[in-house]
């Protein structure tokens, strides 16, 4: 693994967690967004449930407006972008500074947004950011295995997504295949759990399971990387 030290794997790690829970979240929230201001009380509890966030709102026009913007909430979708942004800044010299800047533009149009009748349009531009970022890290970041270590993280957070979300198996197939080339590239670093990657790998050749055995395949994928993670970033 070259330098990169223990902290910074999960300054890393969590980096492209983060980035991509943002992303992920924002691209299926917003297909739910009228079914909750609809009323739509179990729609939004459904969903609090899928993504494992406890239920702090008490109604669906309370949860859609602080699960978007609220940043003392830990689990508002602001609240993830700030603590990616935190971890660019950790990571400054290592992402670089073209990259960190994507994550500042998404911030501020992300917090420019608050208000807005047209959220799901006005908010396009924070995605665009994302895409940025993730188009920047690849071009200009140098230190490969560091960049190799955020997609690892992108790869575990949009497995885990996506099957907390209920996407198509095919689509879940298509992640979970590719965390296992992400994981293959870290067997002689002692991070990986090999009894989760055994359990991926039998699911991959089962979409079929992926209903069935949801939680023990999330489970597996969050056991899948035994690092020191720490979530909490201090800038």
């Amino acid at each position: 693994m070259g330098a990169i030290t223990e902290i910074n794997i999960n300054n890393l790690f969590w980096l492209g967690r983060y980035v991509e829970r943002v992303f992920t979240t924002l691209n299926s929230f917003f297909k739910y967004a009228d079914r909750f201001i609809e009323g739509g009380e179990a729609a939004y509890e459904k969903y609090l449930a899928d993504i494992n966030v406890p239920d702090i709102y008490g109604s669906s026009a309370e949860f859609f407006k602080r699960y978007v913007f609220d940043m003392t909430d830990p689990n508002s979708i602001i609240s993830n972008l700030d603590r990616a942004l935190g971890n660019g800044i950790v990571l400054r010299e290592t992402i670089k500074t073209p990259s960190l800047s994507y994550l500042q533009m998404a911030m501020d149009k992300f917090k420019s947004c608050e208000g807005t009748t047209k959220i799901r349009y006005d908010m396009l531009p924070v995605r665009d950011a994302i895409y940025a970022f993730w188009g920047s890290i690849d071009n200009n970041m140098t230190d490969m295995e560091a960049l190799r270590m955020i997609h690892l993280g992108k790869s575990v957070e949009r497995a885990d997504m996506f099957l907390r979300l209920g996407y198509p198996d095919s689509e879940i197939s298509s992640q979970i295949d590719n965390l296992i080339r992400h994981v293959s590239r870290y067997s002689d670093m002692g991070i990986v759990n090999y009894d989760a990657l055994a359990a991926l790998k039998a699911a991959s050749q089962d979409p079929g399971c992926f209903e069935r055995l949801r939680g023990l395949i999330i489970d597996n994928i969050e056991q899948l990387i035994e690092v020191n993670i720490l979530e909490t970033v201090t800038v």
